[in-house]
């Protein structure tokens, strides 16, 4: 190295000596110091030998046990990063490298990206880690142990005697990369069994499905399952259970693909192919343009032009395809599917026939078209309902009847069609609409000018009305209403029209169990209305209040029973009925149709909400009309009972009780539902003595000894245990399962009180009765549904009165009936409420998604409503923000909620609060100067434009709602300007909706 240090003029080398010979090594003892070695530059032996020999070895090992890490030099670093003497495509990775261990990465790669934001995170082939118990129980008693002291002056030869069984030290400053195959926390293992073992089984199960579609080729149910299982394929080795948009497209172009090959195959049965083209077409909206779909519907109808589902399911393609979308081609449809299947060798039922004209109907009646729409149910329940007795009663003398103008049904001095008299004068027509005013701006005053005759317009027009009289809309002759009275047969049931009349206001059901209720009141073309939560609700930590929180879900699904009837808030915003309107027409059928108790006791619920100072006197009637109806003493009780007049309720309940005329008690029909009321009633108000004392006294009559202090006998109780297991084994015989589920509920309710608020013991026998349904193959059925919310009303009462309630007993309890039936708001609420108390460990989400959130068999968005409902109502506090309630309300949008006008409703003033939380914040900013855009303006402006897109994605979903658009003239009139108001204008025209009133000037 001499020879490279600059020589300047200054100084003078002085000259070399000359070479000396090689001395012999020395040998040096410990005592004496060792001699430093001179430079090798200046050594000429050390250029000549390749080598020399070492005898004196290094103290440092003596004296430390290992070499001495001060005189250990640091690797010459140059540049950044890169090492003197590696290549240059080399350097030290600094985030793996540390004082004791240096890595060494290559030098080219790119920037890693960040975990939680590059777009293939979900394609992460890293296995999962989790913690496992270390196998030996004497490891665990050594991880606390630390060596505070160790002898390393270690010989040689005391180590070279065996192998060291620790794990070897890491080298000072060596260059290695990282063992991939170690985790870097020593208390993780991979967890390598079991995802491998599932990846296993998946591919195991698919090769399985493949063999026996091969090998049985016309077994629809086994293509089937093999479609169904792609999605499994689909998400192996992803840790989300989430699929993208281009992920569920993908999923879609190859189910589709293995449904055309299955239809090939599986022969000429029609039910299997009715099975594999439902599946096919519903894959196809996902993958295929519009104009592919429609081409394809063409074919498959020309096929199979008799399939009521398979029509269902192309209503629902014409009325929500945005760009070929005209009021009157979707109505001609309509009665396209209507003559086909009423020509069909196979008898539709009357059921589906009654879905397909609330479809109808409810189209027509959001188009704006809504004097006719409800005119066809006056029609409708004139015509079937209330026909005169004459046996000459047919279309003729109904169109005489309506031609008269009459009130009909549901208007003031409505008698019926059988009571009806042409003298009759018709009743008075519409308020006075308010002409043009020229001081407002032209979309000011059709706003304000539409709007009143939306509201005013409500009921079908007369020729004698002096409002609307140029509206060719507004009055409906029977030539308008002749169609519909044709859709369904003269034998349809009562009780079907009515509750079709009350799907059709947004009504609660009748009071009983039905298999149509549920896939009408889950249709999502048939959901109108859903109000958002609010998060400044009552935040009180009780129990109660918890509960009812969550229970007030916007949309509610479940079995109505007639005590759940009584707490319904029957909302009329929808439909824009008067409470008026609809407590004409219930009153009208209830004393018309005498032998349907259950209309009576409809009417009792409604006026209770509505008009609850006057449901005595309405009461008093039904019962003076029907003096033997068990059915309306129960009614009237629940009425005094939810007023507060307990006392009074008692009474109705004893004195109807004392009213059986069987010698076995309980078994005159409606006398167990009104003993289970009465033992409720002082359960609620008086106590669990007195509700023990009920219990026993099956009569209505307590005994002469009762007091409200001591108890009945043992005894007693069990006699009374033993009368309800009996009365539930014999309606069990005659398949009456709601008599054995109430007979079933007091029967624990016995075993509960008795037993000092023994849960456990009157679960057991609620268990017994739901390993019956099992048996029988019923435990999914609307009857087990009605078990499972008796059960949640018993774990209610037990949370709010027991003295120790475990909330883990609740939860196990509440799991398994959920996933049965995943959109029961009932079963939701109670265990959100339940789950309330642990809110780190949020199992509300966890349960929504396995049970309620990806099952493709259900139409509902009852389930998306309840979990945005549920982030709503935990607030930011508990790890909900705008960002995740808008992301439910976009995943629900993109699945089941598609076209539910009752979501993008909620969506949009979703998006609406946001905007105007957003302007609150900021009421005295002012804009920047200089044209400059502060940040303030841009969340305000990105608020907007959410408005906007949301308002634009759900105008293309429901294009038949002329509502949803005027919400762009009013609720969202300040967001969107002058010119997007006359395209969405233009839209109404070109979508031929409704309009009352005409911009001058604007052509569509």
């Amino acid at each position: 190295m001499a020879s490279n240090v600059p020589r300047f003029a200054s100084f003078r080398p002085k000259p070399k000596a000359a070479p000396e010979p090689p001395s012999p090594p020395l040998r040096h003892t410990a005592a004496e110091p060792p001699a430093k070695e001179k430079d090798r530059s200046k050594s000429e032996s050390s250029s000549t030998r390749a080598y020399f020999s070492d005898r004196r070895g290094d103290t440092d090992l003596w004296r430390y046990g290992s070499l001495n890490r001060r005189d250990t030099p640091p690797y010459r670093r140059y540049g950044h990063g890169f090492v003197l003497g590696l290549s240059a495509d080399q350097k030290i990775d600094r985030a793996n490298s540390t004082d004791k261990m240096l890595c060494i990465t290559p030098a080219t790669r790119g920037r890693p990206e960040r975990l939680l934001t590059h777009k293939r995170a979900h394609l992460s082939n890293e296995r999962a880690l989790r913690l496992l118990k270390t196998a030996n129980g004497t490891g665990d008693l050594q991880q606390d142990f630390m060596l505070l002291s160790a002898n390393t002056k270690t010989r040689r030869h005391e180590s070279s005697g065996g192998e060291d069984d620790g794990a070897p030290e890491q080298d000072y400053r060596r260059i290695q990369g990282p063992e991939s195959t170690k985790p870097a926390d020593p208390d993780t293992q991979y967890d390598s069994e079991t995802g491998v073992s599932i990846d296993r089984e998946v591919t195991r199960k698919n090769a399985e499905l493949v063999r026996q579609t091969r090998e049985h080729p016309e077994d629809a149910q086994g293509w089937l399952a093999l479609i169904a299982h792609q999605e499994a394929m689909l998400k192996l080795e992803r840790p989300s259970a989430e699929l993208t948009a281009s992920d569920k497209a993908h999923l879609a172009d190859i189910r589709i693909s293995t449904y055309e090959e299955a239809l090939k195959k599986i022969g000429k049965d029609e039910s299997s192919q009715l099975k594999l083209y439902k599946g096919l077409l519903e894959e196809a909206k996902r993958a295929w343009d519009g104009a592919k779909l429609a081409s394809r519907w063409a074919e498959v109808l020309a096929k199979h032009p008799h399939s009521a589902h398979l029509w269902t399911m192309y209503l629902d393609f014409v009325q929500s395809r945005f760009t070929s979308f005209k009021y009157e081609d979707c109505r001609a449809t309509f009665f396209k599917c209507i003559e086909t299947l009423r020509t069909s060798t196979n008898a539709v039922p009357p059921a589906k026939s009654l879905h397909i004209l609330l479809r109808l109907t409810s189209m027509t009646h959001e188009a704006g078209y809504q004097e006719l729409a409800l005119a066809v149910w006056q029609a409708l329940l004139e015509f079937h309902l209330l026909l005169p007795p004459e046996t000459d009663a047919n279309m003729r003398t109904f169109e005489e009847f309506w031609d008269s103008e009459v009130p009909r049904i549901g208007e003031q001095e409505a008698k019926g069609w059988k009571h009806c008299n042409a003298d009759d004068s018709p009743p008075a027509g519409p308020p006075s609409l308010d002409k043009r005013d020229a001081s407002y701006v032209a979309l000011e005053d059709f706003r304000k000018r539409e709007l009143e005759a939306m509201n005013k317009l409500r009921c079908a027009g007369r020729t004698s009305d002096d409002t609307a009289e140029d509206d060719a809309f507004h009055t409906i002759f029977f030539s308008d209403l002749e169609p519909y009275l044709h859709i369904i047969p003269l034998n349809t049931p009562t009780t079907l029209i009515i509750e079709a009349f009350l799907c059709f206001c947004g009504l609660p059901p009748l009071p009983h169990l039905a298999a149509h209720q549920q896939e009408w009141w889950s249709d999502p073309f048939l959901q109108r209305q859903c109000q958002s939560a609010s998060r400044h609700a009552d935040e009180s930590a009780h129990f109660k209040l918890i509960h009812k929180r969550f229970l007030n879900c916007p949309l509610k699904r479940f079995c109505m029973t007639t005590e759940l009837l009584f707490e319904q808030d029957f909302p009329l915003d929808s439909i824009r009925l008067s409470a008026d309107f609809i407590r004409r027409l219930l009153k009208l059928l209830a004393f018309e149709l005498s032998s349907y108790d259950i209309i009576g006791e409809y009417l009792l619920a409604f006026e209770l909400r509505h008009f609850s100072s006057a449901v005595f006197k309405t009461a008093k009637r039904l019962s003076k009309a029907r003096p033997s109806s068990l059915r309306l003493y129960n009614a009237y009780g629940l009425v005094e009972s939810h007023l507060g007049n307990s006392a009074k309720a008692d009474q109705v309940f004893s004195m109807a009780l004392s009213m059986q005329t069987d010698n076995t008690a309980l078994s005159t029909p409606g006398t167990l539902d009104l003993f289970s009321n009465w033992v409720l009633e002082a359960l609620h108000t008086a106590g669990k003595t007195e509700a023990l004392w009920r219990l026993i006294s099956p009569l209505g009559k307590l005994p002469a000894g009762a007091t409200p202090v001591t108890p009945p006998d043992h005894a007693l109780i069990q006699n009374a245990c033993a009368m309800l297991s009996g009365i539930s084994e014999r309606a069990l015989l005659c398949q009456n399962h709601t008599a054995a589920i109430t007979s079933t509920s007091l029967f624990a309710l016995s075993v509960y009180l008795s037993e000092d608020y023994n849960a456990e013991r009157a679960l057991e026998t609620h268990h017994n009765l739901s390993a019956w349904f099992a048996s029988h193959k019923l435990s999914n059925t609307r009857s087990a549904e009605l078990h499972a919310q008796v059960i949640a009303r018993f774990l209610t009462y037990h949370s709010t009165h027991a003295a120790i309630v475990k909330p883990a007993q609740i939860r196990t309890t509440l799991e398994p009936l959920i996933a049965r039936f995943p959109a029961n708001t009932i079963l939701l609420s109670l265990y959100a409420a339940n789950e309330a108390r642990f809110s780190i460990d949020d199992r509300v989400r966890g349960i929504m998604h396995q049970s309620s959130l990806h099952r493709s068999d259900d139409r509902s968005v009852v389930s998306w409503v309840f979990a945005i409902h549920y982030e709503t109502l935990k607030g930011e506090t508990a790890g909900s923000t705008s960002h995740s309630i808008r992301a439910l309300y976009k995943r629900c949008s993109g699945s089941t909620g598609a076209h539910c006008l009752a979501l993008w409703n909620a969506y949009l003033r979703f998006e609406l609060s946001q905007l105007q939380h957003e302007l609150s914040r900021r009421p005295d900013k002012r804009p920047g100067k200089g044209g400059k855009t502060r940040k303030w303006e841009m969340s305000v402006h990105d608020a907007e434009q959410r408005v906007k897109e949301t308002f634009y994605t759900g105008l293309r979903h429901v294009p038949w709602c002329k509502d949803y658009v005027m919400l762009a003239f009013t609720d969202a009139k300040d967001v969107f300007t002058e010119v997007e108001k006359l395209g969405l204008y233009r839209v109404i025209q070109e979508k031929e909706l409704r309009l009352y009133v005409e911009l001058d000037g604007v052509d569509a």
